[in-house]
């Protein structure tokens, strides 16, 4: 049998960063508009079948996925 270990470790570190971001609105165009936790706005690719607003995991500019609906906590150490 033979592995690739570098392969399998690019498996596991590969990929852009997933982040929590608020839906307000949808577009004609299957864009969607969301704001990150931060402030910021911007337009991703892809639409769920919700109403916003609500929670998505955006990843790499387009929505993949519902994210939890949770209130939100900010702490500073």
């Amino acid at each position: 049998m033979q592995t690739d270990l570098w392969s399998q470790f690019g498996g596991l570190v590969a990929g852009a960063p997933r982040y929590l971001a608020h839906v307000f609105s949808h577009n004609a165009d299957g864009t969607s508009n969301v704001q990150t936790l931060e402030g910021g706005t911007m337009r991703a690719n892809g639409q769920l079948s919700q109403t916003p607003p609500y929670t998505a995991w955006i990843q790499d500019g387009r929505v993949v996925d519902a994210g939890p609906n949770l209130p939100l906590v900010a702490l500073e150490v």
